[in-house]
């Protein structure tokens, strides 16, 4: 699956470094929509809530450490 947005591409491929591409792919498609977008509408101006939901998904299987560290790059990134 490939994303058409360069933002949902860009936190994929920050997520695909710690959790691999699949789980990438379905952490951004699920949050995106737990935030009201999708990877193809997503905007920096969702960023922050992004970035909190990712934490929350990622800390639960990865450990606190990596949701956070993951979450701070999401939000770091620009529109």
């Amino acid at each position: 699956m490939r994303l058409a947005n360069k933002l949902a591409l860009e936190i994929e491929r920050i997520l695909a470094d710690e959790v691999g591409e699949f789980i990438a792919a379905a952490t951004v498609k699920k949050n995106c929509e737990a935030v009201g977008c999708t990877p193809d509408t997503i905007t920096a101006e969702k960023l922050p809530e992004l970035a909190e939901k990712i934490n929350k998904s990622v800390s639960f299987f990865s450990g606190k450490d990596t949701g956070k560290s993951l979450a701070n790059k999401i939000r770091a990134l620009k529109g």
